[in-house]
């Protein structure tokens, strides 16, 4: 009787956690939402010598790709996807090293080959690191 009222106890004190839990902090709550789909407006930066038709948008947790039409990509993703820049699957034999981003509703995707973007931002956050 008396681990039948023990644990009876363990279960109101936990689903008491629980339900404050999901009264009182948001970001709790959302873990169990599935994630808003957005559409996302993905601008080019080109800066390289070479065209447009060249990049697409890509979406690596989804494995999805978008292709640039007058500089403009827009896909379909889930509010915390990550979106980079990459080589179009028409040019295997290529490959563009981007950092993934998270989705807003439009972001800008800057293609610049004179230095590797992943480089580029060991050098940004050195910079801040080490700035007197």
């Amino acid at each position: 009787m008396k681990t039948l009222l023990a644990f009876t106890g363990v279960c109101i004190v936990i689903g008491a956690i629980i339900i404050t839990l999901w009264q009182f902090v948001p970001s709790f709550k959302k873990q169990f939402e599935p994630a808003k789909i957005i559409q996302v407006k993905a601008f080019l930066d080109n800066r390289c010598s070479i065209g447009d038709e060249i990049f697409v948008a890509f979406a690596p947790e989804q494995n999805r790709t978008a292709r640039f039409y007058d500089g403009i990509a827009i896909m379909r993703l889930p509010e915390n996807a990550k979106i980079q820049l990459a080589i179009s699957p028409a040019y295997p034999d290529f490959k563009y090293d981007d950092v993934p981003q998270d989705v807003a509703k439009e972001i800008v995707l800057i293609a610049d080959c004179s230095v590797s973007p992943r480089l580029k931002s060991v050098f940004d956050a050195m910079n801040k690191q080490f700035k007197n």
